[in-house]
């Protein structure tokens, strides 16, 4: 019985010191290590671009999505004029498809819901300047120039609809934004993979 108390006195003691060691302040070499860490930890995390200037408001949504869409339309239009590649022309033809429906969706979310939005009807500065270099691009330089313009417009609206159905203001074009968010990654992975090959 003496010697059973004596083994969980000892096993006590040995307890102790081992959770003394563990508070036992960091030596010198390894404290700039860890006020590193914990500084990045309380850090606040840096917000990509992209999401900061994602508009969370119906207005806002239709805009930039109906923006996305006319220069879509408008791009495709002309690649398929001008593009020497069937593979350029195959994918541009995709865009004036997918990219009409896209509209035709908003449209039908805006009227069902009498939501006091309208999408624009023409094309932004931006797009339009877009749209000219494109027109301008020497024959040889063509699809590359409309690829690369695709690409970028693509993880642009991606972002757009992404955050969109992550934070939008309305329930219907949310779910919208969610559903063809897939759909803009598909034609995303579409141009990377032709612009691969270019």
């Amino acid at each position: 019985m003496q010697s059973k108390a004596l083994i969980l006195t000892g096993a006590a003691m040995a307890a102790a010191l081992a959770l003394g060691a563990c508070n036992k302040p960091a030596d010198s070499t390894s404290a700039p290590v860890d006020q590193a860490s914990d500084a990045a930890a309380m850090a606040p995390p840096a917000a990509p671009p992209a999401q900061a200037a994602t508009p969370t408001d119906a207005a806002g949504f239709v805009t930039a999505a109906a923006a996305s869409d006319l220069y879509e339309i408008a791009a495709a239009k002309v690649a398929v004029t001008k593009s020497k590649s069937a593979e350029v022309k195959t994918f541009a033809e995709r865009m004036i498809h997918d990219h009409s429906a896209t509209t035709a969706a908003v449209k039908g979310i805006i009227a069902g819901q009498k939501l006091a939005v309208a999408p624009p009807a023409a094309l932004d500065g931006r797009h339009k300047e877009m749209i000219d270099k494109l027109d301008a691009a020497d024959p040889g330089a063509f699809d590359k120039t409309y690829i690369d313009q695709q690409v970028a417009a693509h993880d642009e609206a991606l972002g757009v609809f992404k955050g969109f159905a992550a934070g939008g203001d309305n329930e219907a074009l949310k779910a919208f934004a969610a559903s063809t968010a897939p759909k803009i990654q598909e034609h995303d992975d579409m141009a990377k993979k032709i612009q691969a090959g270019l």
